[in-house]
């Protein structure tokens, strides 16, 4: 599993951007899906840290990596 927190939103995020950070989120998951690819529930809690404001989408490919046991570089 990840090593990520499930608190509540960051501090220093505000709901308009939690809000963002979800459309974000769906919009991914949509266009993975038209392209033919399911996402991966190992990967929902990064999903969930990324909407909450705990990590930054540059934290999220080595952590979906790590969940997913492919090599991290």
């Amino acid at each position: 599993m990840t090593d990520i927190p499930l608190a509540g939103p960051s501090p220093g995020i505000t709901s308009e951007e939690m809000e963002k950070r979800r459309r974000v989120v769906e919009a991914a998951a949509h266009s993975s899906l038209m392209a033919g690819a399911k996402r991966d529930p190992r990967t929902d809690p990064i999903f969930d840290a990324f909407v909450r404001g705990e990590i930054e989408l540059s934290d999220m490919v080595p952590m979906i990596k790590k969940a997913l046991g492919l090599p991290v570089e």
